[in-house]
């Protein structure tokens, strides 16, 4: 995983301190959609996610996530993936693993993983949540199986404020790209202070779509109801 795809609007606030490794890898993009960055902070961020099918065969490596990122370039971002090999989570050519996970670019960039990695279906919903720490010093991110109520992977970071949020669909090196839908449910954003500009900074990308999209408490908490990524592949 690498540097966090948000659109331009907030990519062009975002330090970009993985030039070189991004350019040192074949990386393509799908659609996203993207929030930000806010006048406040965010202090949580919760989405549900139904993957879609990984395509067939696999080739690596496709890594679906919703992430949040500030100015240092500091990436919450927990994961579906989808290597040639996933007998490290068990699982078949025909499912994710999953876990939580944290990119950081200084002083050198490095990726931190949580604890577990569990295997996913194409349809099973998987709810990821970031919660910012009272002190405003860490990340917590829990990674749940809704329908049991498993939580499968956990990391806390010192990561410190987030600004903005988006999906990522991040196909590299042999990978061809994403060959079904996405879906994210039930997003909440929810920032310290209310700021009732945010919902003006989200943009969406080609074919993508977005339903019930809603602010409360003066601009502090947005909802989105559905957000559909389409295939990067047809």
């Amino acid at each position: 995983m690498t540097k966090m795809h948000l659109n331009l609007p907030f990519i062009c606030l975002i330090s970009f301190a993985l030039t070189t490794i991004l350019t040192a890898q074949s990386i393509k993009w799908g659609p996203a959609w993207s929030i930000g960055p806010t006048k406040s902070h965010i202090i949580q961020a919760t989405t549900t996610i139904e993957p879609g099918k990984p395509p067939q065969p696999p080739k690596d490596l496709l890594v679906l996530w919703p992430g949040m990122s500030n100015s240092s370039g500091d990436l919450i971002q927990a994961v579906f993936e989808q290597y040639v090999d996933l007998s490290y989570c068990n699982a078949t050519k025909e499912e994710w693993c999953v876990r939580a996970s944290y990119y950081r670019t200084t002083p050198t960039p490095h990726q931190t993983f949580g604890t577990g990695v569990a295997k996913s279906t194409a349809t099973e919903k998987i709810k990821m949540d970031y919660k910012r720490s009272a002190d405003a010093k860490s990340w917590t991110q829990t990674v749940t199986r809704v329908s049991t109520g498993q939580v499968i992977s956990t990391l806390t970071s010192d990561s410190g404020i987030m600004t903005g949020w988006g999906t990522g669909t991040e196909c590299q090196n042999t990978c061809t790209g994403s060959t079904d839908y996405q879906y994210y449910t039930d997003t909440t954003i929810v920032l310290e202070a209310a700021d009732t500009t945010f919902g003006n900074t989200r943009v969406l990308g080609t074919g993508v779509k977005e339903e019930g999209f809603t602010s409360t408490e003066g601009g502090k908490v947005w909802k989105v109801a559905k957000i559909t990524l389409p295939p990067m592949v047809h």
